[in-house]
């Protein structure tokens, strides 16, 4: 896949569970879905979003707290294999998604020239324990260097 350039935007396939595919395919194959950790062994460009359709939660750090941890909304670990580091779980959600929309140099990133989207956050991913990570939340949200959102202690 990385040799042919293909790229990948995840979900969080397994966070509601693994029973029903469990049946289907057997836990092998069940608790291989979203295997972001083999993918970006491989070299391959992986990016997620918030939009994946059903009973999911739309908010990114649920998708990044699983990621990370593997662990589905019940408390089951699913998939351990595949655990990402909280780094990648950053540049899954924000540079590789920039990547696979071609934006990549214009936003995805704090840098000179770009955009200056970004979040401010109520805890940091870095240092948050991993079973809250699912729970972090914006105070505000920046598009363009200007405020578009703001909860209470949202900042400047």
């Amino acid at each position: 896949m990385a040799k042919m350039g293909v790229l990948v935007s995840a979900n969080i396939q397994g966070y509601n569970g693994i029973e029903s595919s469990a049946r289907s395919v057997g836990r092998e194959r069940a608790e291989h879905r979203a295997p972001l950790r083999e993918l970006l062994d491989h070299q391959v460009i992986v990016g997620t979003g918030s939009d994946w359709p059903g009973d999911g939660p739309d908010n990114m750090f649920v998708n990044m707290g699983f990621y990370v941890t593997r662990r589905t909304k019940n408390g089951q670990v699913s998939g351990a294999s595949q655990k990402i580091t909280r780094e990648e779980a950053l540049r899954v959600a924000t540079y590789n998604n920039a990547y696979l929309t071609f934006e990549e140099n214009s936003k995805g990133s704090i840098e000179a020239g770009k955009l200056a989207d970004f979040l401010i956050l109520d805890k940091d991913i870095i240092t948050v324990p991993e079973e809250q990570i699912g729970s972090i939340l914006p105070l505000a949200t920046y598009v363009g260097g200007k405020k578009v959102f703001s909860n209470e202690g949202g900042g400047f």
